[in-house]
């Protein structure tokens, strides 16, 4: 049995997984099924569920950021109300402690550390990998809670021996003033060539200020994003994906007026990327368990972010280049109940950084270097048992040498029932300047007792242990699962953002920290047409604050997620999702606003969709309850009248300034509209 490349690239740990679950081969003839919504992968030994193009089409996912609102486990926040940034928490902890990746190559690290999600369109995206947990050893070193791996379109989508070009498109319009559009192209030059092209353009032409605070509820911009993507099949085994990419983006928010540079809390980011990856394997003829896969990715990026100009207390500018790249080199073999998969891989990152704010000046540059070893054992005595045992070896040019142990074990005593549990080690190099840079954007000054980036006390660490029980039923003929799960990580080294000691400043300095979470998820088809999904977390996240353990601010101790959708007969299809957040502890203010906790809230999403033959058209809704944080700045308010939000010319208000205190959604209600069209050739 010929096993196909792009399997093995994905890492043996995912490729495994893949294989048994969605792809059946007979010879050389592979038949692969595109996974319609989220299916926890049954072989896996991690938690891992596969998300597929349908579910991901349930929503209004125009980016990476916006493709999770039907998880359970995954949550999207806005950091703060100038840039307009959304990431995402994993086990209650920041998505930069997930080893984020498309198609197992870095994704969201050093300058895209902040803003990299909004950066995949959601029109690429042919399905995302979220696993739970620590991450195998063959994907790379900063894995700590979890790993999201993106799988984008292949060159030859909707390409077959009758129609020998496709060619898609998307448009995307919001209430919101958020225009977008999507073309998808691909090729066949030869029997061994195709080529695809992705282009995405998306713009925000109007300002929305809904509370009338004389501060965007959304950040006026737009990105012009492009990739190219070539894939080979040559002979004897050997196979191939190339790509380029490119993009620039720029977002302004922040107050509004007639003449907003000279405002004192605007806000532009630019950010420019270009890459290329090379992706090749060989499976050995004579012997199918023998392959070797090759990486090659190389890019280089750029930012240049500023909130309020320098003049002002707690205002900053940063500017950055990266460039850097990484060699993987994955060789498997195995043979009847075992295989191992080793290899060798170097990453190398070259910044050159400048950030000034609140008086104090930062330049530097710097390069960080690991060369590191691998090797993975994987054991299945029998279908019940599966034992996998791996550690890497890093040597990293500022965080030394660093040993990353994991282990997975998976037992299936029933075809119903699945028992996992696992346990591991990562580390990674925080970027706090960038990482946090909309946690600056208040009147409080920054009193860092770490570099911003660069040192050895930017070092993150620590282990994550994680049980979970799957049990797969079926109930009057229609299927259904429950996933139970825990998970625990301590990080022995964190860095903190301590808004509790001053009102009057953010420390930022190395500490530790820990996350608890269970959650509870049921899923059920009730009928051919009717199915539903119902879950419930738990989570608490706690720091050490100056030796003071406390709750991590902005984190839900609580949620709730309940799913149904229904499909009509005549192709009409109808989804909702209603969410509730529990009240989360916030940090005291500037000037005087005492610490608090957040009032829990809910959120109701609903979409409709009618599919034809050219394509489909969708219309749906966001926080259709229109729920929103009235104030979500501080210190804009005219101390003698509580009623009356201060004009753009005032500057009274800069004292108490801020505007990071976000728990809640800002703009209100959503509307959006869309429609997806087949021009030629057709997979559907």
């Amino acid at each position: 049995m010929l096993r196909s490349f792009w399997l093995l690239a994905l890492g043996p740990w995912v490729a495994q997984a893949q294989v048994r679950d969605t792809v059946t081969q007979i010879g050389q003839v592979e038949v692969r099924a595109e996974t319609p919504d989220a299916v926890v992968q049954a072989r896996s030994t991690t938690l891992t569920t596969s998300i597929g193009r349908g579910e991901l089409k349930k929503a209004a996912c125009c980016n990476l950021s916006e493709s999770f609102e039907t998880n359970p486990s995954i949550d999207a926040v806005f950091t703060d109300a100038i840039t307009g940034t959304r990431q995402i928490q994993l086990l209650g902890l920041d998505g930069k402690y997930a080893q984020i990746q498309t198609e197992m190559t870095p994704l969201v690290r050093g300058l895209l550390a902040n803003s990299g999600l909004q950066f995949v369109p959601g029109s690429w995206v042919e399905g995302i990998q979220l696993t739970k947990g620590i991450g195998a050893v063959t994907n790379g070193f900063e894995s700590i809670t979890g790993q999201v791996n993106v799988e984008l379109i292949k060159p030859d989508e909707g390409i077959s021996p009758e129609n020998p070009r496709s060619a898609k498109a998307n448009a995307y319009l919001a209430n919101s003033g958020r225009m977008e559009l999507n073309g998808e192209f691909a090729q066949r030059l030869s029997d061994k060539w195709t080529v695809g092209t992705l282009l995405h353009a998306n713009q925000t032409r109007w300002f929305r200020d809904m509370n009338h605070d004389g501060f965007a509820d959304n950040p006026l911009g737009g990105q012009l994003n492009g990739m190219v993507r070539a894939r080979y099949w040559g002979q004897n085994g050997w196979e191939g994906i190339f790509t380029l990419h490119g993009l620039q983006d720029q977002r302004d928010g922040g107050q509004l007026g007639e003449d907003r540079p000279a405002l004192p809390w605007t806000s532009s980011v630019l950010q420019k990327r270009s890459a290329f990856t090379s992706k090749t394997g060989w499976v050995n003829p004579d012997d199918p368990d023998m392959s070797v896969g090759i990486i090659v990715h190389g890019y280089q990026q750029s930012l240049n972010a500023r909130l309020g100009p320098l003049a002002l207390a707690g205002s900053q500018n940063l500017e950055g280049s990266q460039r850097g790249g990484l060699v993987q080199v994955l060789v498997r073999e195995g043979g009847m109940g075992w295989y191992q998969t080793s290899g060798l891989s170097w990453s190398l990152d070259r910044y050159i950084m400048d950030w000034h704010h609140t008086g104090m000046a930062h330049d530097d540059a710097w390069t960080e270097s690991a060369p590191g070893a691998f090797s993975e054992w994987t054991f299945e005595p029998s279908t019940k048992v599966t034992l996998v045992l791996g550690s890497r070896l890093d040597w990293h040019s500022v965080a030394g040498l660093q040993l990353s142990p994991r282990a997975h074990l998976r037992y299936a005593p029933s075809s119903k029932l699945t028992f996992r549990s696992g346990l591991g080690r990562g580390f990674r190099m925080a970027m706090p300047a960038v990482e946090s840079l909309g946690r600056f954007a208040s009147a409080r000054t920054v009193n860092h007792a770490v570099a911003p980036w660069g040192g050895t006390q930017n070092v993150e660490m620590g282990w994550t242990y994680s049980a979970s029980a799957v049990w797969n039923y079926v109930a009057n003929y229609y299927p259904g699962s429950v996933v139970v799960d825990v998970q625990a990580s301590n990080l022995s080294k964190a860095m903190l953002l301590d808004f509790y000691q001053f009102d009057s400043e953010v420390m930022l300095y190395s500490s530790a920290m820990q996350s608890r979470s269970a959650s509870l998820q049921w899923e059920h088809q009730f009928s051919k047409n009717w199915k539903g999904r119902a879950a419930y977390r738990l989570q608490d996240v706690r720091g050490r604050y100056l030796g003071i353990w406390d709750h991590v601010p902005y984190v839900a101790p609580r949620r709730i997620m309940l799913h149904a959708e229904y499909q009509f007969r005549n192709k009409w299809f109808a989804n909702a999702t209603w969410q509730h957040y529990a009240g989360m502890p916030l940090p005291p203010g500037p000037g005087g606003v005492l610490r608090e906790t957040s009032p829990g809230f809910a959120l109701l999403h609903g979409q409709i969709r009618r599919a034809t033959k050219w394509g489909d058209a969708y219309f749906g809704v966001e926080n259709a309850l229109n729920v929103r944080q009235m104030m979500p700045v501080l210190g804009v308010v005219d101390h003698l009248d509580n009623h009356r939000f201060m004009a753009a010319d005032e500057y009274a208000f800069q004292a108490s300034f801020d505007a990071t205190r976000v728990w809640g959604p800002i703009f209100g209600r959503m509307f959006y509209l869309g429609i997806n069209l087949a021009l030629i050739g057709s997979d559907e």
